[in-house]
C-alpha cells in the first residue's frame, strides 16, 4: 500500500510498502503499561500464539467494576497490541488477521467477521482518528446498494465504538480488495497505449457512476482511493469517502483532506464542484504516459491562469487528453463527456475560458476575486488604504462583472464611516474566494495556533489580537480550512476553535470590565492602563485555546502569596484577594471563572501598590501596638515600683511608732481596688492584642504547607526505602544524578553534624517516634489542618492562635525531621515514586 509521496514532485511515482506493527522486543511490559492494561475497560482474555487472532470472552465471564478488571488483568496478564488498538465491541464482531496501513485519517486491519474462520469473507476494518466522523449520509445510500454497483465498496457496517482508551470513534468495515489499488498499475509506468487507454476509461466510467448515479463529487480522486476489482478489463472502485459530499450542496466549504499533488486549482478557493475529479485524472493520465506527474505552476495564484506543461507526453492524441483535463478554469475543463468521445478516438476542443473585466490594485490587473484577495491579503497594508478609497468600486465590480450574490456586502460598507476596518473586510473576502489559504489579519497568521501565538506574544502582537476579536476578522478566519480532527467532523464546515474565541472572549472580557467598574471604589484602587486591556484581551483568548493555561495562570496567582522570589504584597489588597478566591476555586470550563482569571491577571500591578501600601500601614500599626506595650509596661514596672516604695515607707513608719493610726481611710482596700482595676485593664487590652494577632495567623500558609510537603515526601521517601532495602535501579541519567548529589549532601560533614543533632533531639521523644517513617507523614497532614483552622476568619481569635502556633511548633519539628536525614529521604521521596511508577 503505497503511503507517501515522493519527495520530488518530478520524480517517478514508487510503491512504499506498509510497515509492520510496532513489536515490544522486552517480555516483560512497563510499569506504566501494565496499570493501564490494568485498570482499562473492556479486557478480554489474551490472545493465542498468532497475534493477528482475537479469542473473544463469553459475557458471562466478563468483570465488572474496576477490582473486577484489576484481578482478571493480574490473572491473565498484559494485554496484546491488537486489544490496545481494537475496541472490544468490534473484537467481538471481526477477527483481526492483518495490519493493512494508516493515513492521515483512519488505520486499516484486514479482518474477517467473527465465526467464518480463517477462510471467511475478507473485509477493511478501517479505524478513524479521534475527531473524523463518518458520511452516514453516503454511507447508507451504498449500505442498501449492497454489490450492485462496481464502483463501490460494498458496505458491512460502520458505527461509533470506544477504545482502550475511554475514547469514541468511528468505525467502518467494508469490501477488502486484494489486488490493491491503481497505485500498483501506475508503478509500471509508462505503459502500453491499449492499457493505458483502458485504464482511462475504466477511471472514467467510475467518477461518472458517482457524478451521475449517485450524485456525490469525490474531492479527493487519486490512485491510492482507486481499487481494483477488476484486472483486465479493468474495474476500479472508488473509496475513502470522507473526501465525498453531494452534489448539491454549497460550493464553499471548510476544512477538508485533499492530496495537494492531485488536487485543482481551484480547491484553494472551496469549490468542491464536479469538474475537481477530472483534473485529477488528467494528472493520473500524465502518470500513466511518462511515468511522472506533470511540473507544478509555481503557486496556487498562477497555477489557476497559467496552462500546465505537457510537453513531456510525447504522443499528440494523448497529449490533448491531458490539455483538456489540466485546463486551470473548471468551467472551461474537460468532463466525462469529452473524455468518451477522446476514448472513441474523436477531437474535442480545448474551449477557451471567459475572463472578466480586470481590476487594478496597486498597477497589477485581476480578472477574479480569489486573484485580488490573495494580494490584497498579502500587501495588507497598502490593501487597506485601496479599500478605503475603492469599496464601493470592488462592490460594483462584484456585482456587475463577477455576478456573485453570495458574499456579504456588510464589511465593504462599514469601511466607508469606519477605516480601520479595512483590515476585517479583507479577511472576509480571503474567507470568501481563498479558503484554503491560511488565515491571516495584518499579516499575521490567525489560525488557532497562531491566535495562541499572538495571545502569548509582545504587546503589539496582543494588540493585533485584540482588533481582530473586537473587528470580527476570527469570525472571517473560521471560515478557512483547517487541521483539527474536531472540526472537520462538524457538519457546520467551519474552524470551531476561533469560532469558540470569537463568541467566548468578547462576553469573558464584558464580565471582566464588569468587575473593574465594581472595583473602582475600593480603597487603593489603581485602574489599568488601556495596554492592559490588550494584553487581558489576549489572556482571554488564551484561556479559551489552551486548556493548561488555567493551571499557569492559577499557579501565578498562589505564587503571589509563598513561593519565594515571586510572592508579592497583592494578597494584602482585600478586594483583590476576594477576586482571586474567585478565580481559584472556581470550574476552569466556566465562564465566569475564565472572567475572574483575567480580571486577577490585569489588577495585579495594582494590587501589589495596593499590597505595599497596607503593608506599610500594617507596619506602622504595629510598630504603634509595640510602643504602647512597652508604654504600659514601664507604666506598670513604675507604678509597681511606686507602690512597692510606698509600702515600706508606711511599714517603717509603723516600726518606728508603733502606737500610731493609720491617716485617713484603709490604704490596703485602696491598694487591691486598684490592683484589680489595673488587671481588668490588662485583661481586656490582651484581648484586642489577641484578636489583633489572629487576624494574620493565616500568614502561617507561607510555611507550614511547605513543610507539610517535606514531610510528606521524607515519610514516603522512608517507606520506600525500606521497602526496597536501600537498593533501585534506573537507566535515567537525571535520576541517578539526583540521587547522587543526594547521597553528596548527606555525606557531607557539616550537614552530617547538623544530622546528628536533630536525631539526638527526635531521640527524646517517647517511644523513638520520631525517627519512624510515618512520623512526618502524620506531621504534614496535622500541619494541613492546622492551617486550615489558623486561616479560617469564622473561628474564634483564641482557637486561630494556637492553631498558628502548632502549625509552628509542627513545621519547626518537620525541618528538624528532614535535616536529620540530611535531606536524603526528602530527595527519595521524589525519585522513588517515579521510578517505581516508570520502571
Amino acid at each position: 500500500m503505497a503511503v507517501s509521496e515522493p519527495p520530488d514532485p518530478d520524480a517517478p511515482t514508487r510503491r512504499i510498502d506498509a510497515v509492520e506493527p510496532t513489536t515490544r522486543l522486552s517480555p516483560e511490559p512497563g510499569v506504566t503499561r501494565r496499570l493501564t492494561a490494568l485498570l482499562r475497560p473492556g479486557a478480554t482474555r489474551r490472545l493465542d500464539a498468532d497475534p493477528g487472532r482475537t479469542a473473544v470472552l463469553a459475557a458471562r465471564a466478563r468483570r465488572q467494576g474496576v477490582l473486577g478488571r484489576m484481578a482478571w488483568r493480574i490473572l491473565e496478564g498484559p494485554a496484546s497490541e491488537v486489544e490496545y488498538r481494537i475496541p472490544a465491541e468490534l473484537r467481538e464482531r471481526y477477527t483481526v488477521q492483518d495490519y493493512v496501513g494508516a493515513g492521515g485519517e483512519a488505520v486499516v486491519y484486514r479482518a474477517v467477521p467473527a465465526g467464518e474462520g480463517e477462510g471467511g469473507r475478507r473485509i477493511a476494518l478501517k479505524l478513524y482518528r479521534a475527531g473524523h466522523d463518518l458520511n452516514r449520509d453516503l454511507l447508507d445510500r451504498l449500505r442498501a446498494l449492497g454489490s450492485a454497483s462496481p464502483h463501490v465498496p460494498a458496505i458491512h457496517g460502520y458505527g461509533h465504538a470506544r477504545t482502550p482508551w475511554g475514547e469514541e470513534i468511528a468505525w467502518e468495515a467494508q469490501e477488502y480488495f486484494a489486488l490493491g489499488s491503481l497505485r500498483t498499475l501506475i508503478d509500471q509506468a509508462p505503459l502500453p497505449d491499449e492499457r493505458a487507454r483502458a485504464i482511462v476509461g475504466a477511471v472514467t466510467d467510475c467518477l461518472c457512476h458517482w457524478q451521475e448515479s449517485l450524485h456525490y463529487n469525490h474531492t479527493d480522486v487519486k490512485p491510492e482511493n482507486l481499487l481494483i476489482r477488476e484486472p483486465d478489463p479493468p474495474v476500479f472502485a472508488l473509496t475513502d469517502f470522507g473526501g465525498a459530499v453531494r452534489a448539491t450542496m454549497s460550493q464553499v466549504y471548510g476544512g477538508q483532506a485533499v492530496t495537494e499533488a492531485y488536487a485543482a486549482p481551484e480547491i484553494v478557493e472551496g469549490r468542491r464542484e464536479a469538474p475537481a475529479a477530472w483534473w485529477s485524472l488528467g494528472v493520473i493520465a500524465h502518470e500513466l504516459v511518462t511515468g511522472r506527474r506533470p511540473p507544478h505552476s509555481g503557486n496556487w495564484l498562477t497555477a489557476r491562469n497559467t496552462e500546465v506543461d505537457v510537453s513531456a507526453v510525447a504522443d499528440e492524441h494523448w497529449r490533448l487528453l491531458v490539455r483538456g483535463l489540466l485546463t486551470p478554469d473548471p468551467k472551461a475543463r474537460w468532463g466525462g463527456a469529452q473524455v468518451r468521445r477522446w476514448l472513441r478516438g474523436e477531437r474535442p476542443t480545448v474551449a477557451r475560458p471567459r475572463h472578466h473585466r480586470p481590476i487594478t490594485f496597486e498597477g497589477i490587473s485581476h480578472e477574479d476575486p480569489p486573484s485580488l484577495a490573495f494580494d490584497l491579503m498579502d500587501r495588507f497594508d497598502k490593501g487597506a488604504v485601496w479599500l478605503h478609497n475603492r469599496h464601493q468600486e470592488l462592490r460594483t465590480w462584484l456585482d456587475r462583472e463577477v455576478h456573485d450574490l453570495t458574499f456579504d456586502r456588510a464589511p465593504l460598507e462599514q469601511v466607508r464611516d469606519r477605516p480601520e476596518r479595512a483590515h476585517a473586510a479583507i479577511s472576509a473576502l480571503a474567507a470568501q474566494y481563498v479558503p484554503g489559504l491560511p488565515p491571516r489579519y495584518r499579516g499575521h497568521p490567525v489560525g488557532a495556533e497562531g491566535v495562541l501565538e499572538l495571545a502569548r506574544g509582545e504587546s503589539t502582537q496582543q494588540a493585533v489580537l485584540r482588533e481582530a476579536i473586537e473587528f470580527g476578522a476570527l469570525e472571517s478566519a473560521a471560515r478557512h480550512w483547517c487541521d483539527h480532527p474536531q472540526c472537520r467532523s462538524q457538519e457546520t464546515r467551519r474552524c470551531q476553535l476561533l469560532e469558540l474565541v470569537q463568541h467566548e472572549v468578547p462576553l469573558i472580557m464584558r464580565q471582566v470590565r464588569a468587575t473593574v467598574e465594581r472595583l473602582s471604589g475600593a480603597p487603593g484602587f489603581t485602574p489599568p492602563a488601556e495596554h492592559d486591556w490588550d494584553s487581558a484581551w489576549a489572556h482571554a483568548a488564551e484561556l479559551v485555546l489552551d486548556a493548561e493555561a488555567t493551571g499557569r495562570y492559577r499557579w501565578l496567582l498562589r505564587s503571589q502569596s509563598w513561593l519565594p522570589g515571586q510572592r508579592s504584597d497583592a494578597p494584602r489588597a482585600r478586594w483583590w484577594n476576594e477576586q482571586r478566591a474567585t478565580a481559584l476555586r472556581g470550574d476552569r470550563n466556566a465562564r465566569g471563572t475564565r472572567a475572574a482569571l483575567v480580571a486577577t491577571v490585569l489588577l495585579l500591578p495594582g494590587a501589589v501598590q495596593a499590597g505595599a501600601a497596607q503593608r506599610a500601614r500594617d507596619r506602622a500599626a504595629a510598630r504603634a501596638r509595640r510602643r504602647r506595650r512597652w508604654e504600659r509596661f514601664t507604666a506598670s514596672v513604675e507604678a509597681g515600683w511606686s507602690a512597692a516604695r510606698t509600702r515600706a515607707s508606711r511599714q517603717w513608719e509603723r516600726r518606728r511608732f508603733p502606737g500610731s493610726p493609720p491617716d485617713g481611710a484603709d490604704p490596703r482596700a485602696a491598694e487591691r481596688a486598684e490592683r484589680r482595676r489595673r488587671r481588668e485593664a490588662r485583661r481586656v487590652q490582651r484581648g484586642m492584642d489577641q484578636v489583633q494577632r489572629a487576624m494574620s495567623a493565616g500568614r502561617c500558609r507561607r510555611f507550614a504547607r511547605p513543610a507539610a510537603v517535606a514531610g510528606v515526601l521524607d515519610g514516603v521517601g522512608l517507606w520506600l526505602w525500606e521497602f526496597r532495602d536501600g537498593m533501585f535501579v534506573t537507566s535515567q541519567e537525571w535520576v541517578a544524578a539526583l540521587f547522587g548529589g543526594a547521597q553528596a549532601v548527606r555525606d557531607n560533614a557539616l550537614v552530617g553534624l547538623v544530622a546528628h543533632l536533630c536525631s539526638a533531639l527526635l531521640e527524646l521523644l517517647p517511644a523513638g517516634i520520631g525517627l519512624v517513617w510515618w512520623f512526618p507523614v502524620l506531621l504534614g497532614l496535622l500541619l494541613l489542618v492546622a492551617v486550615r483552622v489558623a486561616a479560617d476568619s469564622r473561628r474564634r481569635a483564641r482557637t486561630r492562635l494556637v492553631a498558628y502556633r502548632l502549625a509552628v511548633a509542627g513545621s519547626a519539628l518537620v525541618g528538624v525531621r528532614v535535616l536529620a536525614n540530611g535531606l536524603f529521604f526528602l530527595v527519595m521521596g521524589i525519585v522513588l515514586p517515579y521510578v517505581t511508577l516508570t520502571g
